[in-house]
């Protein structure tokens, strides 16, 4: 069955919206405003476009200056800067910008902390999969295809600096930490604290959504966060 127009730019937009983790809008193929949504998308797309092809150099995440650690794992400054960069293409609202990705950024490596304390990995042909699952679907849908060559041209990127450096980290991001949900929600059910279910519902699925949360927020709190003090005057909220 022929994917309509709206349900293609969804599964173009979650490799957006799910990837950088911050910001949201959707797409549904029972919205009204199915046009003024897909201006919007639009507009992202080019934002996005325009913030790689001045900062292409951000892709290399783990260089740049070290601004903050977090139970010793480093955030350096081209991460950071890489998604402040998308969070304001994105349209996200906040009253701090960099304080707000600092915190999901800490989020984050909170999760990757745990991931390691569980000796929980992801390996590299696990990636590859993943990326080649991408890479067909995309494929098969060439309306979602055209869209995405347009954000990689518009960007100034090959298709295998996209894939292999940008949608890499994205890859091992999405895996490792979708492990580590399955992790702590089966830890749930072994301590009695979750129902382990034979069909999944809406209800059961945001029970284990903020089991999940609590469980990062509880380790949140108890982390050790160091500023590095270079950067102690931006970071304003910590």
């Amino acid at each position: 069955m022929k994917k309509s127009r709206t349900l293609i730019l969804v599964s173009l937009s979650i490799f957006l919206i799910f990837i950088l983790s911050i910001g949201a809008f959707s797409f549904s193929a029972k919205n009204p405003q199915e046009k003024a949504n897909e201006l919007q998308f639009d507009n992202i797309m080019k934002k996005v476009s325009s913030f790689f092809k001045s900062n292409k150099d951000k892709l290399e995440i783990n260089k740049g200056d070290v601004i903050a650690e977090v139970n010793g794992i480093p955030i350096y400054k081209n991460e950071f800067e890489l998604r402040k960069g998308l969070a304001l293409a994105s349209g996200v609202q906040a009253d701090n910008i960099d304080d707000y990705v600092l915190q999901k950024l800490i989020k984050e490596k909170v999760q990757e902390y745990l991931a390691s304390k569980y000796n929980i990995r992801v390996s590299e042909s696990e990636i590859n999969e993943y990326i080649e699952k991408e890479k067909k679907e995309f494929n098969e849908y060439p309306e979602a295809k055209k869209k995405l060559d347009e954000l990689i041209n518009a960007s100034g990127m090959t298709e295998d600096e996209y894939w292999n450096t940008y949608e890499r980290y994205n890859a091992r991001r999405i895996l490792l930490f979708n492990k580590l949900y399955n992790f702590i929600v089966e830890e749930g059910m072994k301590k009695g604290e979750l129902k382990k279910v034979e069909q999944m519902s809406s209800g059961t699925q945001n029970e284990y959504k903020k089991y999940f949360d609590d469980v990062i927020d509880k380790y949140i709190k108890t982390a050790k966060i160091s500023i590095s003090d270079k950067y102690k005057a931006v970071f304003k909220g910590f």
